[in-house]
């Protein structure tokens, strides 16, 4: 891996948000040990900087620091996804029907913005995969944090900010099929528009529906890659 930085000046959140996309896309895999001496060596600074992403990595939930282990990257069991899942279903469907009696126009306005490009981005040429999901991703945390955002309620926001996996998020949208996007972008409007008419109970209703339909699809691509694996060490 070419390194990245160059001198020990390199402030600690770009140390920790290159950690973070790094995490997210895998390249540390889930489960593997987060040594200090080697991500500073792929990462090119020093040490205190990699020591104070992998604090805040662990804050966000990316990474497991363990006494006399030291840091690992988050791995999730079939039983962390389902609990994830149902937790997000519930607090953000709770988070839907707040934002329904709370939502401003600006609100309104950043997750249109946000379902359209969305919608639009199937049309759309991206280099690489990886910069396309990004796209993705970053979209649809707009729309789902300006939700978060509208509800008014910190205790609320800081839980949702605990339980949503970003690593998860990355990996489902990695899988998705264009009919598997559009089904989420139809999820999206119908969350919206209920939103518009203030219309909490169908906003929450719409919300869990729409997070339950991305774990399904999350756990039908780790299904996938488990059998794919067990056919590879079989030959």
């Amino acid at each position: 891996m070419n390194k990245l930085y160059t001198t020990d000046e390199t402030s600690a959140d770009q140390v920790y948000q290159q950690l973070r996309r790094l995490l997210i896309e895998g390249y540390y895999p889930p489960g593997s040990r987060l040594v200090e001496e080697r991500l500073a060596q792929d990462l090119g600074v020093s040490r205190t900087p990699v020591r104070q992403a992998l604090v805040r990595a662990a804050a966000e939930g990316l990474v497991q620091i363990f006494p006399n282990r030291g840091a690992v990257a988050r791995s999730f069991t079939v039983d962390d996804l389902i609990e994830i899942y149902d937790l997000r279903a519930l607090l953000e469907g709770h988070a839907a029907f707040l934002a329904a009696q709370r939502i401003t126009a600006e609100q309104i306005a950043r997750m249109e913005a946000a379902a359209t490009a969305l919608e639009q981005s199937l049309a759309m040429t991206f280099e690489r995969r990886q910069d396309e999901v990004h796209f993705l991703v970053e979209q649809n945390a707009i729309f789902h944090q300006t939700i978060a955002e509208a509800t008014g309620n910190r205790r609320l926001i800081t839980m949702l900010n605990q339980i949503v996996a970003v690593p998860l998020q990355f990996r489902s949208f990695y899988w998705y099929q264009p009919e598997q996007r559009q089904i989420s972008n139809f999820f999206h409007r119908t969350i919206l528009n209920a939103l518009r008419l203030g219309d909490g109970e169908r906003a929450r209703a719409m919300m869990r529906e729409h997070i339950f339909y991305g774990r399904d699809v999350l756990l039908q691509s780790r299904n996938a890659e488990d059998a794919s694996a067990s056919a590879f060490r079989e030959e």
